[in-house]
């Protein structure tokens, strides 16, 4: 008893100076910590292809089960390219036109406003007077956009040396994260395999049991959402598209892009989208607004009770009191990247804690009437 005694005060001693040791070199542990992400950064991008590219892979192999891997994989590559040379070549010179189309119609944009307001019979005194006394000297604020991006680009690439190596470094970073996402593809199973082996032969078996039911669960669960989400946005995107280009609202190809695409983050991309739209096509007819606001109003009213609901389904799994505190965590910490991510993950977290607090209900014999 005395020696357990010993042996657990040197253990405390040794988890304390360990402690004190992070703490103090906790910015050099950072450092390393970060050396290593980026060492194998191009590895998880890669992992986070696969990922991606599973989902069409398995329904390719899912409809036609006489098809070889080999060729399933290339089918899948060759949807992935496709999808990406439509947005730059379908998407691309659009979205150059309307920047050009913008830096040309700002001005023309904020005389035809304060026309309109001048003419109106509403009692937006405030908004005409400084609409008719600003001046705005647009020359010089091109000049000073240029002067920025010129200084910008300048400091960024300061040599061709650094042109040159950075190139190589993102081509070399791409072409390894595509090798390691076709060979994940290729041997999945076999992979999976190697991986279930390797932790029953280190780890318990009850943990080994519970990791590969959590891994199930989360690939089940990310699956579902980037899956229903993705067909979601783009019906989502066709119906603007169609609708937009039938009532000639400028942009129509332009916003039903950006809708499609921020569709992806519930909640508030819309909202988002929705602010760029209208800035857009203020720029160029102010009416053709509150046509768009009507029409927005009308087909997020048919994709939140009609598509979103039958097509999405209850793939998420989370109330939507959590996504909202989901998205503002995720987006404080990752960005639009995390918005995305964090819904499935914690849909994953929320579904394990359920489960959790449900068998423990039962265990202990705790009636319904006790929270009800």
């Amino acid at each position: 008893m005395h020696d357990k005694q010993l042996r657990k005060i040197f253990q405390g001693i040794i988890c304390l100076i360990l402690l004190v040791f992070i703490l103090y070199r906790l910015g050099d542990i950072f450092g390393i910590f970060t050396n290593i992400i980026s060492i194998i950064k191009p590895f998880l991008i890669g992992a986070a292809i696969a990922f991606i590219l599973s989902i069409p892979m398995n329904f390719l192999e899912r409809k036609f089960p006489k098809l070889k891997r080999p060729l399933s994989l290339l089918l899948t590559f060759l949807i992935f390219i496709l999808v990406i040379l439509i947005l730059i070549f379908l998407v691309g010179p659009k979205l150059i036109d309307t920047i050009t189309n913008i830096v040309d119609t700002v001005p023309q944009a904020v005389e035809s406003l304060r026309t309109l307001l001048q003419k109106s019979n509403i009692n937006w005194k405030w908004v005409q007077d400084y609409l008719t006394n600003v001046e705005i000297d647009w020359p010089t604020i091109s000049n000073k956009l240029l002067s920025f991006f010129k200084d910008s680009f300048g400091n960024l690439f300061t040599s061709t040396f650094g042109v040159v190596a950075s190139l190589v470094s993102s081509i070399v970073s791409t072409v390894i994260s595509f090798i390691f996402a076709a060979y994940i593809l290729i041997s999945k199973e076999k992979l999976s395999v190697q991986l279930k082996k390797l932790m029953y032969a280190f780890l318990p078996e009850k943990a080994v049991d519970k990791i590969i039911e959590v891994g199930k669960l989360t690939h089940k669960t990310f699956s579902n959402f980037f899956t229903y989400q993705c067909i979601e946005c783009l019906i989502l995107g066709f119906m603007f598209l169609v609708t937009m280009t039938i009532l000639k609202i400028p942009y129509a190809l332009l916003i039903s892009v950006l809708i499609t695409i921020m569709a992806l983050i519930p909640i508030f991309g819309l909202c988002i989208a929705f602010i760029i739209a209208s800035i857009l096509i203020v720029m160029v007819d102010p009416i053709k607004v509150i046509v768009f606001a009507i029409l927005f109003a009308v087909l997020q009213q048919i994709e939140g009770n009609l598509i979103y609901p039958r097509v999405v389904g209850k793939s998420i799994g989370l109330p939507p009191i959590w996504v909202i505190v989901v998205i503002t965590l995720g987006s404080s910490l990752m960005g639009v990247v995390g918005m995305i991510l964090f819904i499935p993950l914690s849909s994953v977290i929320y579904t394990l804690i359920r489960k959790s607090v449900y068998k423990r209900l039962r265990n202990r014999q705790i009636s319904n009437d006790k929270w009800l």
